[in-house]
């Protein structure tokens, strides 16, 4: 009995310093609330004044900068694969560009896709026109045709 109780106590303090011996217990998920109205609860002259306010904010957005990215997270932190792929070409080719994180914002999420008429994030924007998302940027990228373009805007 002595054993275990000196096992038990070994193992704990072990656990203590070293921190990867018994994992912690898994922390409750925090909870996500959306501070978007569920559509019954909006009146429809709302969501027509909502999604006007985000297409606004989404021309506004691509007119005031000369590269824009739609994407999910940030440059810092992009939060997909696609995203960070996108963000991996503008850097490689030394372009200045502000992005968007679309998963701040539903219905700029939903609204930027009939803007472009494309369906998926992330979504680029040069000089106010779509280019398009991270496959196209790649194309663009390996045939050199994206490199000219951004150095344009540099002149």
């Amino acid at each position: 009995m002595r054993v275990l109780f000196f096992t038990c106590t070994l193992l704990l303090s072990l656990q203590s310093i070293l921190g990867f011996l018994i994992p912690p217990a898994p922390s409750p998920r925090p909870r996500i609330s959306s501070s978007f109205p569920l559509r019954s609860s909006m009146a429809p002259g709302d969501e027509a004044a909502e999604r006007s306010a985000a297409v606004e904010k989404i021309k506004s957005l691509v007119g005031n900068n000369k590269v824009m990215l739609f994407m999910k997270g940030s440059k810092l932190f992009p939060q997909c694969g696609f995203s960070n792929t996108a963000v991996s070409i503008l850097r490689a080719c030394d372009a200045e560009f502000e992005t968007f994180d679309v998963l701040s914002d539903y219905l700029v999420r939903e609204e930027i896709k009939n803007y472009s008429s494309w369906p998926t994030i992330p979504q680029c924007y040069v000089n106010g026109e779509f280019v398009g998302g991270s496959d196209i940027l790649l194309e663009m990228f390996e045939s050199g045709e994206l490199e000219k373009t951004l150095a344009e805007l540099k002149k």
